[in-house]
């Protein structure tokens, strides 16, 4: 407001700082005789579980929510929001299905497999004390197939086991007044 001696009291518009009162505005300035809001006001608690929101009469506030988060585990799944804190969801399923592998999880890198040297079967029969080795099932020791009878001959099949089958030929029967 200004006084001349001659004109009389006389109001300019001025640019100063005010306040709007919306406290979801910051930054107010007068303009052409009233106050402008400013920019508006950035509410953010940097937390995935609320809500960023600004109300005009209390300014910011941060409601907790019920959203999907990352506790940032990523051997957790399906983590959820509670309370205003992420929570973790269930395990991670690490599973290649290699009896010769120990399934892990890390909580940064996620599924690992590493090598193991636990018994294993590597599927056929006429193995006996099969290991695991670098990552796959290796057969142990032969099964020794021998029914004792000179005239078969024994071999072991890798589904069924152990099978005599008639020799044929000369054999040795063990009595020498045999020829």
């Amino acid at each position: 407001d200004l006084c001349h001696p001659t004109t009389g009291c006389k109001a300019v518009d001025n640019i100063v700082p005010c306040n709007d009162k919306n406290a979801c505005t910051e930054g107010d300035l007068c303009w052409n005789g009233s106050c402008q809001p400013g920019k508006p006001r950035v509410c953010s608690d940097g937390n995935a579980c609320t809500d960023d929101t600004c109300d005009e009469d209390a300014g910011c506030t941060f409601p907790v929510n019920a959203k999907p988060c990352s506790d940032g585990n990523v051997c957790t799944v399906d983590d959820q929001c509670a309370g205003g804190a992420c929570l973790p969801g269930g395990p991670k399923a690490c599973s290649d299905g290699n009896a010769c592998t120990t399934d892990a999880c890390h909580y940064k890198s996620g599924c690992q497999y590493p090598w193991n040297t636990l018994p294993c079967d590597d599927g056929s029969v006429c193995t006996l004390g099969d290991v695991c080795a670098s990552g796959a099932c290796k057969a142990g020791a032969a099964v020794a197939c021998n029914d004792g009878n000179l005239c078969t001959t024994d071999v072991c099949d890798a589904k069924s086991g152990c099978k005599a089958t008639a020799a044929t030929g000369a054999c040795e029967d063990g009595n020498a007044c045999t020829v």
